[in-house]
């Protein structure tokens, strides 16, 4: 197996102090009384689905080599666990705020792109059975091929969870609902713990190795495609990228999370993200009506009873862990000023 890869991250104190997000805090009571447009409920049924579909990336990766390695699997266990609760804290969200589940995916001007679906979770693990744009048999034959493939799921998740917390920023930049922010705000500490461990596992990998450089560079330019492609449809894909980043400031975000990932060795140059935005943003302007997306506010629905099982407050988390790249540090600046205005 080689000598033992040195990465900076503190997973034993990552590990002793993981629980779910702690929304003790977060008024439930108050979602209703504020208004979501049309666009920020598209972004929270999307944000939902992808938190829950984690676990699949997960059968994924256990799949492959990256098994054997005990701190990839360690940081696993608690990562998908994690984001289980951040589905289900959207879920509750959107439950408090008067639009029960079953929830059906809608693009901001109200079309239903995809069948109605009886049973949400189900349907979507049925009918994809993938993690994020790499099946699982393409996979495990990549794994027995190349040694330094757990190289590419890192840096995988790296440009996933950055994009991720990156998309909450710019929902926190969208949106005008003051609760949102708050549980955004939440999730966003939990996201930065992931990004740090998927960027330092990425790196010290590819620091190492060329091989592991040529090939999650060709990976990427070749296969990669936004968090949610495979799950989404590219019209619900687009949609939740035009929302969130079709402004200049959103496309800003963009180049920031360009600018991290081309400071990974053998990443120089990179620009997946802005390449994204670039290509949805033809295909709005070729088919007329395409991803539309409206500001107008929602009116909020009848409101569901508070969740009880954000009731109980837990222990101050340990692991909070400063912002760890020039966008993260931006936009959590960013965020706080306008949480304070």
């Amino acid at each position: 197996m080689g000598n033992p890869t040195l990465v900076e991250f503190d997973l034993d104190r990552y590990l002793r102090n993981s629980k779910k997000v702690d929304l003790s805090g977060i008024r439930w009571e108050e979602v209703p009384d504020h208004r979501l447009s049309d666009g920020d409920v598209m972004c929270l049924h999307y944000m939902m689905d992808i938190e829950a579909h984690t676990v699949i990336y997960l059968r994924d990766l256990l799949a492959t080599r990256v098994a054997a390695d005990p701190q990839i699997t360690a940081f696993l266990s608690c990562w998908v666990y994690e984001e289980l609760w951040h589905g289900e804290a959207f879920s509750d969200f959107l439950r408090a705020y008067g639009i029960e589940e079953p929830i059906e995916p809608r693009l901001p001007d109200g079309r239903v792109p995809l069948p109605t679906r009886s049973n949400r979770w189900r349907e979507l693990r049925v009918r994809i059975g993938v993690g994020n744009g790499l099946g699982i048999v393409p996979t495990m034959i990549g794994s027995m091929l190349a040694r330094d493939f757990a190289a590419l799921h890192m840096m995988w998740g790296a440009v996933n969870e950055l994009t991720t917390l990156t998309g909450y920023y710019a929902l926190i930049r969208r949106s005008n609902h003051p609760v949102l922010h708050r549980l955004l705000r939440k999730v966003i500490q939990d996201e930065r713990r992931h990004f740090a461990f998927y960027r330092a596992q990425a790196n010290a990998r590819m620091e190492r190795s060329r091989t592991a450089r040529r090939l999650v560079r060709w990976a990427l330019e070749t296969l990669w495609t936004p968090v949610g492609a495979g799950v989404k449809s590219e019209e619900e894909v687009d949609a939740l990228g035009l929302y969130l980043f079709g402004e200049p400031e959103g496309r800003e975000q963009l180049r920031g999370i360009d600018e991290t990932i081309a400071a990974i060795p053998g990443l120089a140059g990179l620009t997946l993200l802005e390449g994204y935005l670039d290509a949805a943003e033809r295909r709005a302007t070729e088919r007329p009506g395409w991803a539309g997306v409206s500001s107008v506010p929602r009116p909020a629905a009848r409101p569901a009873a508070a969740p009880s099982h954000w009731g109980e407050p837990l222990d101050r988390r340990r692991d909070v862990m400063p912002a760890t790249s020039p966008i993260e540090q931006r936009e959590a600046a960013r965020m706080e000023a306008r949480m304070s205005s």
